[in-house]
């Protein structure tokens, strides 16, 4: 894949740093080729250290125009009360500290992290699109569809079957367009893989293929695998959610009404001296209350997604 005029500046500029960063890093060279980010290490590290670099200038030129021109015309303007407006040192020199370091280190850590973070999303989208998708594959067998054409169908499928069909359009492309062979392909596959699931799938059909065993027969096991084992999980999601819902009821239905009420009659009863004031509802109301409803709304829409298809 070519590099845009971006990333051939980034490699220009810093693609000695990248060398010397990724001399032995197989770790990141497999984080990219799992995350389909279509970078050599070098390359990757290069645009990182670009990125931070414009990052720290565009904070540099704004501490300089915060300094120079933002914080004396702040301090010529007149307060409500007569006096000079005047600017606090926290927030004089507060500012500059996030825009040249802060900000910098965070674009290099979202960098450094951005890799493995989809590796981990993309292994969480195979893994739930597998038995569906293996099922489709099962039936493509049986209608005695060439292992090309299986691959070729999952692929048009992207919308169904997500990150499972992006690997199996590489499959394919390596196929007719490269003209190699499949056993070879389907290794590769499986080193490119970064669901475990998946490689194990996609080896089981090296190790049919190889052997002489029935196609057909393994995809229809396979099938009935993992569609057992996916009725397995989404028994247990629902039973977590079972016991979340229970506990949904006592933590953000019952538990306000016996807040309010043992508030009330506490406050009252109390012979301290002690006043319910406006700031202890508010308190209840606009903050504990919305952030069990949140976190409630949090859970279960976790729950929800490990069985979602879409």
């Amino acid at each position: 894949m070519a590099l845009s005029g971006f990333q051939s500046i980034s490699l220009t500029l810093f693609g000695w740093l990248g060398r010397l960063l990724t001399r032995d890093s197989y770790r990141l060279k497999r984080q990219l080729l799992k995350a389909r980010i279509p970078m050599l290490p070098d390359c990757y590290v290069a645009v990182s250290a670009m990125q931070v670099l414009l990052t720290f200038l565009g904070g540099a030129a704004l501490t300089v125009a915060w300094l120079g021109f933002g914080v004396p015309f702040l301090e010529q303007q007149t307060a409500p009360d007569g006096a000079l407006f005047t600017v606090s040192p926290t927030v004089q020199y507060g500012l500059p500290l996030l825009l040249v370091i802060i900000l910098p280190l965070l674009v290099a850590l979202v960098q450094w992290l951005a890799p493995g973070i989809a590796v981990g999303q993309r292994t969480h989208d195979m893994d739930r699109k597998l038995p569906f998708a293996a099922s489709y594959v099962a039936a493509m067998a049986a209608a005695n569809a060439t292992p090309s054409l299986i691959f070729k169908s999952l692929a048009r499928n992207e919308s169904i079957y997500g990150e499972i069909s992006k690997d199996a359009a590489w499959i394919y492309h390596s196929i007719e367009f490269m003209g190699r062979d499949l056993v070879t392909t389907l290794k590769e596959g499986v080193d490119r893989s970064p669901s475990e699931r998946f490689a194990e799938f996609l080896q089981g059909i090296v190790g049919t293929l190889t052997s002489g065993g029935n196609l057909k027969l393994y995809f229809l096991n396979r099938s009935e695998y993992y569609a057992q084992a996916n009725r397995v999980h989404v028994k247990s999601v629902i039973q977590q959610m079972a016991l979340f819902a229970e506990a949904y009821v006592v933590m953000a239905v019952a538990l306000p009404i016996f807040a309010m009420i043992i508030a009330v009659i506490t406050f009252w009863v109390s012979g301290s001296g002690m006043v319910l004031e406006e700031i202890h509802l508010y308190g209840m109301v606009f903050v504990m209350f919305p952030m069990i409803q949140i976190f409630f709304c949090y859970i279960f829409l976790s729950l929800s997604n490990e069985v979602a298809i879409d």
